[in-house]
């Protein structure tokens, strides 16, 4: 049983990247049980660059098209490339552990589940998986086990069947990066699968967890895609999401920074 690994990188070099380095630094062994396709939304075309071969395949792809440069793009392509039952979407910055990958292909070999995911941790905080059912879903983590309501996560580590993933369209267009993985965990809720949470810890980096430190025009992405999530797909949190955003104004207007203020107020309104 193979599994085909999808790598988003975007703007290191790929052989740079944190999950890259730990993938090509696991044994044998389970290597020859990966299929690896990079798919690089950045700046510069690597496809020169010398990929090893003790995988079972390596392909990588440098995404040409400058008008969607997200995940949801990266993910498309490698549902439709791939061969194998099942696949891992992967960002460039999660310190995948070699004990992960081999509880996963150990799951597969004989699976009662439809999907599987990780404990991930930002620092000290469990970010991934949590529950769905409230929009403080950091307060709400979720232990191993088996699920198949009230949970979503983090797309980076989560394993998806192809069967699956094809019979729903694939990914969808609504959601080209922020919130795309809150709507696969909707689709895998709604359609009844079975998630198995491991009982393996992965660390990541999550950009929302530092609002301070994203760029205005990424502020925007972030919460427009989180607006029309819930609007969308959720919206009986749709309250608890204006006043959230409420007291951001609030808060942004006592530090005397109008532009979460004016940001915020357009998301809700619908207006550019």
């Amino acid at each position: 049983m193979n599994l085909t690994i999808c790598l988003v990188a975007y703007s290191k070099k790929f052989t740079e990247t944190v999950s890259y380095k730990r993938l090509t630094d696991m044994k044998v062994s389970i290597k020859k049980s990966l299929n690896i396709i990079i798919f690089d939304n950045g700046q510069v075309d690597f496809s020169s660059e010398k990929i090893p071969n003790d995988f079972s395949s390596i392909l990588y792809y440098y995404n040409p098209d400058n008008t969607e440069r997200g995940t949801r793009i990266a993910y498309q392509y490698a549902l439709m490339e791939t061969k194998d039952e099942w696949f891992m979407l992967l960002d460039d910055d999660t310190m995948i552990t070699e004990e992960y990958i081999g509880k996963v292909i150990k799951e597969l070999t004989h699976p009662t589940i439809d999907a599987i995911c990780p404990q991930i941790f930002d620092q000290e905080i469990q970010i991934s998986p949590t529950s769905s059912e409230t929009i403080k879903n950091l307060k709400h983590p979720k232990n191993s086990g088996i699920y198949n309501e009230d949970i979503t996560g983090i797309s980076s580590g989560l394993v998806l069947s192809r069967y699956f993933m094809l019979k729903i369209g694939g990914f969808t267009k609504e959601f080209p990066l922020d919130y795309l993985d809150h709507w696969i965990f909707w689709q895998l809720r709604k359609h009844h699968q079975v998630i198995k949470v491991m009982d393996e810890k992965i660390c990541h980096q999550l950009s929302v967890q530092r609002l301070e430190e994203l760029s205005k025009s990424r502020f925007v992405k972030i919460f427009t895609a989180e607006y029309y999530y819930y609007k969308s797909y959720q919206p009986e949190h749709l309250y608890s999401i204006r006043k959230k955003y409420v007291r951001m104004i609030v808060k942004g207007w006592l530090k005397r920074d109008t532009f979460p203020g004016k940001a915020l107020t357009k998301i809700i309104l619908g207006k550019k």
